[in-house]
């Protein structure tokens, strides 16, 4: 029995990655929703930023020792987007590092859902709005001043480039925030909505 154990612990250790819940099929969230009041984002920039991610998933590559095959381009979600300015800002505001929101007053969902303890990226997402989904996932980075430059910082990272090129995902949104110190806050939400 203790060896059954380890071995299904061991193996949720294998398949885990940074901050993705993959291939589970989520009941739908019962939250109810007090979306970020993120500013909007330029259609040219959503594009661009798009593109840059579509064209990093638009090649096989190699995620640590698993090779992923091109995966279809994403689409633009705003509630991920939404999402991910949330946490951004959180991190910016309180030069914290962490899929963790701060629990400080600068935790959006921590502080509307009533917590009592810090936001997780599964509850930013669904506070969000994006509540009917099959898989969700966040990459986060700070330093990187380009989208050029966190990506590639992203798909040199073996978790982080496994959502990138998870084919499940089917949505996007991605966000930075500066900090007062010039420091460069990003976030990155996957989605995939259950059909």
């Amino acid at each position: 029995m203790i060896v059954r154990l380890a071995l299904v612990l061991l193996v949720m250790f294998l398949l885990s990655a940074c901050g993705s819940r993959k291939r589970v099929v989520y009941p739908v969230s019962k939250i109810d929703s007090v979306p970020y009041t993120a500013p909007k984002l330029d259609t040219k920039t959503q594009k661009y930023y798009l593109a840059v991610v579509n064209e990093m998933r638009s090649k096989t590559r190699k995620c640590g020792n698993t090779v992923y095959m091109a995966a279809r381009p994403l689409q633009w979600n705003d509630r991920l987007y939404k999402a991910s300015y949330e946490h951004s800002k959180d991190m910016a505001s309180c030069s914290h590092f962490s899929h963790n929101g701060s629990g400080t007053q600068s935790d959006w969902t921590a502080k509307k859902q009533k917590q009592g303890r810090c936001s997780s990226f599964v509850n930013r997402i669904e506070n969000n709005g994006y509540i009917r989904h099959r898989g969700i996932s966040e990459n986060i980075a700070y330093g990187a001043k380009s989208i050029e430059m966190v990506m590639q910082q992203w798909i040199d990272s073996k978790g982080h480039c496994k959502n990138i090129m998870n084919p499940l995902y089917t949505e996007v949104g991605i966000a930075v925030v500066v900090s007062e110190n010039g420091t460069y806050y990003w976030t990155q939400d996957f989605g995939a909505k259950l059909p």
